[in-house]
């Protein structure tokens, strides 16, 4: 007895059409997103994009990037899709002077970057903790000798 999937099949096969048809092979390595808010020399890691996070976040982000003095310049966040190392370094270290790199949450951008970096809290524990808000102002104070 023939089910309904044989069936299908069958008539399908008669008409010229394949039910089932053989994935490509994929040359190109797994592709990954950067994302990040840039004003100045200033470049912040996110977990996400910019433009979706709350307003308070976006406001605290820019607040902590302008207590720098460093963030004279044009104020850019973006996506960026990297498939390698260089590609990454190429995209932001040749249209950026970045002197300081703030990461917000734990985030595996550090090793990819080979930066040194100012690792922060979460945007979250930030807004909810005032002692790590402080924290983070004496790194930022510190590696900038302010």
């Amino acid at each position: 007895m023939l089910t309904p999937e044989i069936k299908t099949n069958l008539i399908l096969k008669e008409i010229g059409i394949k039910r089932y048809s053989l994935r490509s092979k994929s040359t190109k390595s797994p592709q990954k997103s950067l994302h990040f808010y840039q004003k100045g020399h200033i470049l912040a890691l996110l977990d996400k994009p910019f433009e979706n996070f709350i307003i308070q976040d976006q406001e605290l982000i820019q607040a902590i990037v302008s207590s720098t003095k460093l963030d004279n310049g044009t104020e850019v966040y973006k996506t960026i899709i990297y498939s390698s190392k260089n590609d990454l370094k190429k995209e932001i270290f040749e249209k950026y002077k970045i002197e300081l790199t703030i990461q917000f949450g734990n985030l595996p951008y550090d090793h990819i970057l080979g930066l040194e970096l100012i690792e922060a809290p979460t945007l979250n524990q930030l807004t909810n903790n005032k002692e790590s808000k402080k924290d983070l102002w004496l790194k930022i104070k510190e590696k900038l000798s302010l």
